[in-house]
């Protein structure tokens, strides 16, 4: 099995940026990397499970009412963004 190993580009709030560096500086994290790498792992093992089953689900559902798979996509990133305004306040 190959393994793929690379770096990816984030944007954050310079809220969240704070929140995570005053993390590390209480030590629960070696460095912003260490934070996104648990935080990534965290989210794949909680919900990405269950995320292709929902999606399917709503396109088939979109399906027969005549909506686009693109419009479902954008839909859901909608209620996404509006998720996480409401947890952690606006981007």
């Amino acid at each position: 099995m190959e393994t793929l190993n690379g770096s990816i580009t984030a944007r954050l709030t310079g809220k969240d940026i704070k929140k995570i560096d005053s993390l590390i500086i209480a030590g629960l994290y070696n460095n912003r990397s260490d934070f996104l790498k648990n935080a990534a792992r965290h989210l794949l093992r909680e919900e990405a499970p269950e995320i292709p089953d929902l999606i399917l689900r709503l396109q088939l559902q979109a399906r027969d009412k005549h909506i686009s798979k693109d419009q479902v996509l954008k839909d859901i990133r909608n209620v996404r963004h509006q998720l996480y305004s409401e947890s952690f306040g606006d981007e």
